[in-house]
């Protein structure tokens, strides 16, 4: 009964934190919104992951990671993930010690995990990407074949390559596969795969935490900068307004059009130290002259533990 422009303001005061309880009175109730969500792995025997999302507190603007809890938590290791809509899908791994072919899926609204039908190999060491809203997996199972080397959701892809060991990424409208083996990058193109040219191909970074695509752009981590791939010219260029990052572990994501830069800092050596999971988000903006500039918006600490963390994933969406 209150009237709209109120109703509007106290929602718009509401953290996200709560969301899922107001979704109890209110199934109307959506907010459109980036998210980005953090998978750490425990670095013990164990080697438990945990799931986290990048969180405003409910009485302040300060972000934090806050743990998400689900009854049906995938638990492979090594598994690669990925984001079509609202859904992660968190694809193959190690159960057990064994590759697994198995696909969970989380509804990033309500933060609970679902099996999906399996893939048609079993992966571990693998690449995944989207395109077209479809999942294309690459590599990771023993005795690659031409039947193979990549699935697209249940279609198998016609092409021989021997090795693990693969990178995969959507740009410029077509899916570049990086096979490390070779050396080279090919892309798909009229549903034949051509090779990329070497710009593209030397600019993959040693993980692929360290490259993303904002806005038909590759951008890239490489020697405590980031760096763009001008496409015209074929070469890389540094991101201006952030020429030199002292940091390192850092993770590359696309968070709604801007960039998310997630990065970890040890405490090596020092006691009592905790361990620091820092974030920054920074604003792209194009300029005159084929100019890029990055602007930080924020950035500050968002997790602080004595446990032996590192990143399994860094993902964002929208919902």
């Amino acid at each position: 009964m209150l009237p709209d422009d109120l109703l509007f303001n106290c929602l718009a005061r509401i953290s996200r934190l709560c969301y899922p309880t107001l979704s109890l009175v209110s199934k109307r109730f959506r907010r459109t919104e980036s998210c980005l969500y953090v998978c750490l792995r425990l670095f013990t025997e164990t080697s438990q992951l945990r799931w986290f999302t990048v969180s405003q507190g409910p009485f302040n603007s300060k972000k934090k990671l806050v743990p998400i809890s689900s009854p049906n938590f995938p638990s492979a290791l090594w598994s690669e993930a990925a984001i079509v809509g609202s859904n992660i899908h968190a694809i193959g791994g190690l159960v057990n010690k064994n590759a697994s072919s198995s696909v969970m899926v989380m509804d990033c609204h309500s933060h609970t995990w679902r099996e999906a039908p399996s893939m048609l190999m079993a992966r571990e060491s693998h690449s995944v990407c989207i395109h077209d809203g479809k999942i294309y997996v690459t590599g990771g199972c023993k005795n690659l074949d031409s039947t193979n080397w990549m699935e697209v959701f249940d279609t198998s892809l016609a092409r021989r390559y021997l090795d693990l060991k693969y990178k995969s990424v959507e740009y410029e409208g077509s899916v570049y596969v990086k096979y490390e083996a070779k050396d080279a990058t090919y892309k798909l193109a009229k549903g034949r795969w051509r090779t990329a040219d070497l710009a593209i191909n030397k600019g993959w970074g040693t993980s692929s935490s360290h490259y993303c695509v904002i806005e038909n752009v590759f951008y890239r981590y490489n020697n405590r900068r980031i760096e763009w791939c001008d496409s015209d010219k074929r070469l890389w260029t540094t991101l201006k307004g952030l020429e030199k990052l002292l940091i390192s572990h850092v993770n590359l994501v696309n968070y709604g059009g801007k960039m998310a830069v997630v990065w970890v800092e040890y405490a090596y050596g020092k006691k009592d130290e905790e361990t620091k999971i820092w974030c920054a988000e920074i604003a792209i903006e194009k300029r005159e002259k084929r100019e890029i500039w990055g602007m930080v918006k924020w950035f500050d600490i968002v997790f602080r533990t004595n446990e032996p963390y590192h990143f399994a994933h860094v993902l964002a969406t929208t919902v």
